[in-house]
């Protein structure tokens, strides 16, 4: 194999990785949907198509392996292909957490769960917003804008944090509300937690194009 068709394979895995983060990225949106909108089979259907993030996670990961073992790439396509391995982890991740909150849903879905949709839906909308703009900022190797765009996770940070106080604000007056304020906390978690892993992505961003590894959050 040449470099040029090692080059063609990175892209056609970047191109994998893109793909990967809108499948994630639409089981998120799913995942808010059903559980503000108490749509049970939105939920039901978003656990079943899970399996399409997992197994293009493998995908990617045999075609990575595959061209390590048997081509000899150099240091710098190696890196390459590391981070993509990472990357590609951290997006698995972010689908278990919709997952997650598609399970939440169907487990309370004689619960009325709408203390705090409005908040949901703008962290969740934030929170794609930075899964898609960290992706981009990888394939294209802007190490720049990775950096900037960590300024995202801190607004989920702060919006999370502010979501969760009003949840037991509320509770507080209605104690009944005390159950389903854990339940909608550990949905706002999952959400920040997905914010965490696009930090991820935007680290391992700056790493391929400099070669050091930087905390950015």
């Amino acid at each position: 194999m040449t470099l040029s068709n090692i080059e063609l394979t990175i892209s056609h895995m970047n191109n994998n990785l893109l793909r990967m983060g809108f499948l994630v990225e639409t089981q998120i949106k799913r995942a808010i949907r059903a559980l503000t909108e108490k749509d049970m089979k939105l939920a039901e259907l978003l656990i079943r198509e899970d399996v399409q993030i997992n197994d293009l996670m493998r995908s990617i990961e045999d075609e990575a392996i595959r061209l390590i073992a048997t081509q000899g790439p150099v240091a710098s396509d190696l890196r390459n292909i590391f981070t993509v391995i990472k990357i590609v982890t951290d997006l698995e991740r972010m689908g278990d957490h919709a997952k997650d909150i598609a399970e939440i849903t169907l487990k309370n879905k004689d619960i009325l769960m709408d203390v705090i949709n409005e908040d949901l839906i703008e962290i969740s909308r934030l929170v794609m917003k930075f899964i898609s703009e960290s992706l981009d900022s990888f394939v294209a190797k802007d190490h720049e804008k990775a950096q900037e765009l960590t300024k995202m996770d801190d607004e989920i940070d702060r919006l999370t944090t502010e979501s969760i106080g009003k949840l037991y604000d509320k509770a507080q007056n209605d104690p009944t509300l005390l159950r389903l304020a854990g339940e909608l906390q550990f949905v706002l978690k999952y959400l920040e937690r997905n914010g965490d892993h696009a930090t991820n992505i935007c680290e391992w961003t700056v790493y391929i194009v400099t070669g050091q590894f930087r905390e950015l959050n």
